[in-house]
């Protein structure tokens, strides 16, 4: 065991490793068709330190409907039971959603491939005994602590990953607040309630704002990306328009539309299709 386990490391609500010696909470249940099997089992574990019995079934389809209802994290299961045996009990509790470690108990050695092929933790052959059982309990705590590590490590990883995509956001929320504009040797840094309307003309495109007209390297469909959409509308395939700046929507006949804009003489043509979506983004 490596240094900085034994020191001490806390695992959620697993407890730690300290000086060697694993605390790890374990809430256990036991599935034997024989009552005397499961007296045993039971007076064993309850000798076992950090171990807690939930529950107990007589077959198998009782144990699945225990199972789903305690969320035990160990399961002591017999091999030969009536209606459903220990491997048909493994495998369905092995659908379940977060399912318990399974552990078989039984008289029968024969069946040990197929137990572990189910993802048994382990396979006990009665009688039992109690250093043998402790093998297993132990067992069962390192790799409930381990789980527990990686879920913990993937859960960091994902913070991780989620922190970085919040602050590039928050860095690109604030670069597009503003526009910039590349113009004679300079960068001119547009704030985007000032502009009023962008326009494509040929190969060009044109930024107006309340004073100033600015000829921009951006196609439009670039310039739309940087925008805030909440506030910017494509309303013609040559037009983004600033909705907080329109002052009026005048008919044009045949279902289309002529905006005029705050501190502009610009009359902008608002296509019947766009003036469609338009109105459900103005709520009209």
């Amino acid at each position: 065991m490596q240094a900085g386990w034994q020191t001490s490391y806390r695992v959620g609500i697993l407890g730690r490793f300290k000086t060697g010696v694993l605390h790890v909470n374990l809430s256990v249940m036991t599935v034997d068709d024989d009552e005397r099997e499961r007296i045993v089992l039971r007076y064993i574990l309850e000798q076992i330190e950090d171990v807690k019995i939930i529950g107990e079934a007589n077959n198998g389809l009782e144990a699945v409907l225990l199972i789903k209802d305690k969320k035990p994290d160990l399961v002591f299961l017999d091999v030969n039971m009536p209606e459903l045996s220990g491997l048909e009990t493994a495998q369905r509790v092995g659908e379940l959603n977060n399912p318990p470690l399974i552990v078989f108990v039984t008289q029968h050695p024969d069946f040990a491939v197929q137990a572990f092929e189910l993802d048994a933790l382990d396979y006990i052959v009665k009688p039992i005994t109690p250093s043998r059982l402790q093998e297993t309990i132990n067992r069962a705590k390192k790799r409930l602590v381990h789980e527990k590590l990686i879920e913990n490590r993937v859960e960091e990883k994902l913070k991780e990953r989620i922190d970085f995509f919040v602050k590039r956001l928050r860095r690109e929320e604030v670069l597009f607040d503003k526009i910039p504009i590349r113009e004679r040797g300079k960068i001119t840094l547009i704030n985007q309630e000032d502009i009023i309307f962008a326009e494509s003309q040929g190969k060009k495109v044109f930024i107006y704002t309340d004073t100033n007209e600015y000829p921009t390297n951006y196609t439009l469909n670039e310039l739309e990306n940087r925008l805030d959409r909440n506030t910017f509308f494509r309303v013609h395939q040559a037009f983004i328009v600033n909705l907080n700046r329109i002052k009026e929507i005048e008919s044009f006949g045949e279902g289309s539309y002529l905006i005029n804009l705050e501190k502009s003489k610009k009359q902008i043509m608002l296509s019947r299709a766009r003036a469609k979506v338009l109105r459900k983004k103005l709520g009209l």
